[in-house]
């Protein structure tokens, strides 16, 4: 183990505890006064709480930055997720602040800047670490599995809180399109975690949308949001259930094999 690799070690542990902090208080403090909150109120603003979430992703996190100290995790937590754990929890603190500040279009930059950070990490362990215990699936695969579907829920709120808002008159008929569009991304994200990653799926990812998917049924009431929201919920969390009916049933779901295509 070389110096670097103790101060990274190190740095990870401390950014954590700045971040769990940061979060708690974002949570916890005393909320913003009236206008700042209603500004933050939009027709795909979701119930309080799956805000919840956050406590899974923090408790995951502290097992990574725990796991990391063991050699097991070495080549995954040092290469594989890198100094993109300390990126990422200095861009998504800054976001939370800027949001508790009614920042919302700032903090829409620092949330794209977030999932990029998340994304890559995503990404690269899925595709140059692959998990070799249960360890490295709960403690470096999911916690950044989990906290890259709920970053991605996030940006989609905070888009909405960046350029729209509660209408005296309820949703015109725009922004209930743009409302279901979003909606529909959402959906087709968590589709693309199970196909992202073929027979094995992605339960975490998709887990998470579909609850944000949930949360955005119970707080809206327009309708058109409201049970759009609810179906969407209910196929995202029936997707990820695919890979394993197909296997089940003896089909392979890798498109190199699909019998469509040859």
């Amino acid at each position: 183990m070389t110096k670097l690799h103790i101060f990274q070690r190190v740095a990870n542990v401390l950014v954590y505890l700045f971040f769990l902090s940061a979060t708690v208080y974002s949570v916890v403090a005393p909320p913003p006064d009236d206008e700042v909150g209603h500004e933050g109120l939009t027709y795909i603003t979701p119930s309080f709480w799956v805000s919840s979430i956050w406590t899974v992703i923090h408790f995951l996190l502290g097992g990574f930055v725990i796991y990391q100290w063991f050699e097991p995790a070495h080549a995954a937590a040092l290469h594989g997720v890198g100094w993109h754990f300390v990126i990422s929890v200095l861009l998504s603190a800054g976001w939370l602040a800027l949001l508790k500040s009614g920042h919302f279009i700032i903090g829409f930059i620092f949330v794209l800047l977030t999932a990029s950070s998340v994304s890559f990490v995503f990404y690269n362990l899925e595709k140059n670490y692959p998990t070799s215990s249960i360890y490295d699936k709960l403690f470096i695969h999911a916690p950044f599995s989990l906290w890259h579907g709920w970053i991605v829920f996030s940006a989609v709120v905070n888009l909405f809180q960046a350029f729209t808002g509660l209408k005296e008159d309820g949703p015109t008929v725009f922004l209930r399109i743009l409302v279901i569009f979003g909606i529909l991304f959402l959906t087709s994200t968590a589709v693309g975690y199970v196909e992202y990653k073929k027979t094995k799926g992605d339960l975490t990812g998709a887990f998470v949308i579909g609850l944000g998917l949930v949360a955005i049924f119970t707080n809206q009431s327009d309708p058109w949001i409201h049970w759009t929201a609810l179906g969407a919920a209910i196929i995202t969390f029936i997707y990820p259930a695919r890979p394993y009916v197909f296997k089940l049933v003896g089909r392979d779901t890798d498109a190199e094999n699909s019998p469509l295509l040859g």
